[in-house]
């Protein structure tokens, strides 16, 4: 029975399902992000931001990993064994936001919590993230376009 799941998935429609899944959850996710949780810092005191902000990265890791492993092993699998033109955009794409999240991100959120100026932090994070959420809305655009229209 795993054996015959496994040889689904791997089909091109598996793949295909798995890349749209995976871009459709960072789309939502890093928009979420953006528009609702990152501002969401700008309204907190500092003590509760420095008492909450540990707290949520931790939590939010469990969510945000899956989408961004799944899809980084979804981009790395097609690159190899479909690939095309918008594969290897999409997996470029991925990449740079990856590079973007562990270079600036990650640095961003750890230097908060020991930010004299917590908002300011915050602010400068909701910058940087336009970035990624450019990244990721390009991402899941360019596979909707390929996969219904083109």
């Amino acid at each position: 029975m795993g054996t015959d799941l496994v040889e689904k998935i791997l089909t091109e429609e598996g793949i295909w399902a798995l890349r749209l899944m995976f871009d459709s959850a960072a789309l939502v996710l890093i928009w979420l992000v953006q528009l609702v949780i990152y501002p969401s810092f700008l309204y907190m005191r500092r003590h509760d931001f420095m008492a909450w902000h540990p707290v949520y990265t931790r939590k939010v890791t469990w969510v945000v990993m899956p989408v961004m492993l799944g899809q980084l092993l979804v981009y790395g699998f097609m690159v190899f064994a479909h690939p095309s033109t918008d594969v290897w955009v999409n997996a470029a794409l991925v990449a740079i936001a990856w590079l973007i999240t562990f270079v600036f991100a990650v640095p961003l959120h750890m230097n908060m919590e020991e930010s004299e100026k917590p908002k300011e932090a915050s602010a400068k994070l909701v910058e940087m993230n336009w970035y990624r959420t450019v990244i990721w809305t390009i991402v899941f655009l360019v596979s909707v376009w390929v996969r219904f229209v083109g």
